[in-house]
């Protein structure tokens, strides 16, 4: 009886060895790449560092076949690199990144070709926003040119590209003054935005807001909708109000104004959060211009948020509305938004509900007209919409 139970606990093990095997070497296909470069830097530099020439001539030559991904490995082990070897990095590293960007970008200006730009900064991202077009492509060497410093840190990892990128924010920020009779920095701004919207670069400080600041500069705007690449501009702005973590407000009204389709996206998840607040009118309202019936769902969920999102805190009706026949208790709740958008995308008026809107070119409906001067009043024109609307899903009272 005790060889049986020797072998089946034998097997097991045998067993659970070979899924831990089996698991270590399907290991990221990432993780196995990164290992190998790291090798394969570490036997260069060891060339480097070698006493014969020719190891060292051979080591330089397979050096500048190492791509941008190996850059920032190279530059760190180059800290702690024997002086033979150091020496010899000082003068590899500059050739090598001129090499695999200045040089390209050069031959790209020259010969600007899809097949050329394939493997720069970027430029996967770009495409899959504005196409490939030769169009496209000139555009992309417009913004690479325009912030070549900031696109090679991007290229090479830079361990202080965040950095760069918000004190290029800044500056564009200072360019954004309104001034309708100086030219815009238009390239400058696409490609911090191009850059920005990677959610694998890293905001830092007051990056996002800065980059956000072009959305209000009237001259980026006017480049948007009539300008000659008015269409690739839109596809980088909607990359980069979709941006995750970025502040909404401005990026959901921006959308409305220029009716980007990426703005829903936004204001879907921007209404998905527990949270109501002047972000969750703007969202709202950006559903409610969109008119989009699937939407309804999450809109109608919102038929029983209390929080009052109008006048703000400070602010009273009188000073906000004057001469306006409304009680000195009117408020706007987010279920009030909810409600005048979701009786707009059931195709009807909120005026038939009680609601006095007033419609805004920008906003669908002015955001202090969408308001009750009781809760008593609120109630009657929920329950006349679900009266008129029995598909609806408004949620229980609380």
């Amino acid at each position: 009886m005790q060889r049986p139970l020797f072998q089946f606990l034998l097997l097991v093990m045998l067993a659970a060895f070979a899924a831990a095997a089996t698991a270590q070497d399907s290991g990221s296909g990432e993780e196995i790449e990164s290992s190998k470069t790291a090798e394969l830097v570490d036997q260069i530099i060891g060339g480097l560092g070698s006493s014969r020439f020719s190891d060292r001539q051979k080591a330089a030559l397979e050096f500048l076949k190492l791509d941008a991904s190996a850059v920032p490995l190279v530059e760190d082990r180059a800290k702690t690199a024997s002086p033979a070897a150091a020496s010899q990095l000082q003068i590899l590293i500059p050739k090598l990144r001129k090499q695999l960007f200045d040089d390209r970008l050069d031959a790209l200006i020259r010969n600007p070709d899809t097949e050329l730009a394939t493997g720069m900064p970027e430029w996967n991202r770009f495409q899959q926003l504005a196409g490939a077009s030769a169009d496209s492509l000139s555009v992309y060497l417009q913004l690479l040119q325009a912030e070549r410093d900031l696109f090679a840190a991007s290229y090479f990892s830079s361990p202080d590209f965040a950095e760069r990128l918000e004190k290029r924010s800044a500056a564009l920020v200072a360019a954004c003054d309104g001034l309708t009779d100086e030219d815009f920095p238009i390239a400058c701004c696409a490609g911090l935005m191009l850059l920005g919207s990677n959610v694998d670069h890293n905001l830092k400080g007051a990056t996002s807001t800065n980059i956000t600041a072009a959305l209000v500069e009237p001259r980026f705007e006017h480049l948007m909708e009539d300008g000659v690449h008015s269409e690739i501009l839109k596809a980088i702005a909607s990359a980069w109000i979709e941006r995750p973590g970025i502040a909404v407000d401005r990026p959901l009204l921006f959308a409305i104004k220029h009716r980007l389709p990426a703005g829903r996206n936004v204001a879907l998840q921007t209404i998905a959060k527990s949270t109501q607040n002047q972000s969750t009118t703007y969202a709202l309202l950006c559903l409610g211009v969109f008119e989009h019936q699937d939407d309804l769902p999450a809109v109608e969920r919102l038929l029983i948020a209390t929080r009052t999102v109008w006048p703000q805190r400070n602010q009273t009706v009188r000073q906000l509305l004057p001469g306006r026949e409304v009680d000195s208790t009117f408020s706007v709740q987010a279920r009030d938004v909810a409600l005048a958008v979701a009786i707009h995308l059931r195709g009807a008026r909120p005026q038939e509900f009680g609601i006095p809107v007033v419609s805004s070119d920008l906003h669908l409906f002015m955001i202090g007209s969408m308001g009750f001067n009781s809760d008593a009043d609120r109630d009657v024109a929920i329950a006349k919409y679900r009266s008129r609307f029995p598909d609806s899903q408004v949620p229980p009272d609380r």
